[in-house]
């Protein structure tokens, strides 16, 4: 019934695949721009924009993933992430230290997951954008709580932090850590434990396990080494933190340095993959 409903709505919104395209180039593109405005002078508008977005393209992705056999991505810890982060804008947004852990989350492994899964900026996919999304909104919704707190809660339901709390070892490093684990036990008991995916079925480890960095690291990838190489980056990211949470520039840099990677992984695909492909239909 959704893939009529959906089926439907998208013959009706546009009649070739050419106009798919456009349509979904054109919007991501304004998109940006307007992520741009909200981080550097709109932080008000970045609370709600996280909030209204995020559960709608998590749907959307949980559907479409369901579809070709890759749910199994949505139990990683970038879904697991973005649900803490959710929930403690909600409830705990006042909470300095909880800012602290949600901070760590997003500059992270939520923030790495963007190189890990080659996440790039290709404006006509709704997959790789939606990905792209995941990875980076939470750092640019951290980014604009944690500079610019006051107009952050201007339209919130309750103000941000007037003052944040200094960084420290247990909220900058053991928290992280500890909700890392949270989420390998969860993760292993349900998936490795209960459902126990067949072979047809992409997970995480099997799709990383592939990469050349995994090659080059194991001779033959375990699931063990997946979970040591996940608290090993959420223990480097989290003493990187110590600097990137204190000083403005550096996490400026931060920002720029995802920004970069993931504009040229799409500046990649459109010269590598999207022009060979025109090539090969043109044949």
């Amino acid at each position: 019934l959704v893939s009529q409903i959906l089926s439907t709505l998208s013959n009706k919104l546009w009649r070739t695949e050419a106009d798919q395209i456009k349509i979904l180039f054109a919007s991501s593109v304004l998109m940006q721009f307007f992520k741009v405005w909200a981080v550097s002078a709109g932080q008000a508008i970045l609370p709600w924009y996280y909030t209204l977005t995020m559960p709608p393209l998590i749907m959307w992705r949980i559907y479409t993933y369901t579809k070709q056999n890759w749910h199994y991505f949505c139990f990683d810890y970038c879904y697991f992430g973005n649900l803490a982060i959710f929930l403690i804008l909600l409830f705990a947004p006042s909470c300095p230290n909880m800012f602290i852990l949600q901070f760590c989350i997003a500059n992270g492994l939520l923030y790495t997951g963007a190189f890990s899964f080659r996440n790039s900026l290709v404006f006509h996919s709704v997959d790789k954008m939606t990905s792209t999304y995941i990875h980076s909104a939470p750092v640019l919704l951290v980014f604009g709580i944690r500079w610019f707190p006051e107009e952050a809660s201007r339209y919130w339901h309750t103000p941000f932090p007037a003052e944040f709390a200094p960084v420290s070892i247990q909220w900058n490093i053991v928290a992280p850590l500890i909700f890392c684990a949270c989420h390998v036990v969860f993760y292993t008991t349900l998936v490795y434990g209960i459902l126990r995916p067949g072979k047809d079925v992409i997970t995480s480890f099997r799709y990383l396990k592939n990469t050349p960095i995994a090659r080059k690291l194991f001779r033959k990838p375990r699931f063990y080494h997946f979970m040591f190489m996940q608290f090993f980056i959420v223990a480097v990211m989290s003493l990187v933190t110590l600097v990137t949470y204190t000083y403005y520039w550096l996490h400026v840099a931060q920002v720029l340095c995802l920004v970069a990677i993931v504009t040229w992984n799409g500046a990649t695909y459109y010269v590598d993959v999207f022009r060979m492909s025109l090539i090969k239909q043109k044949k």
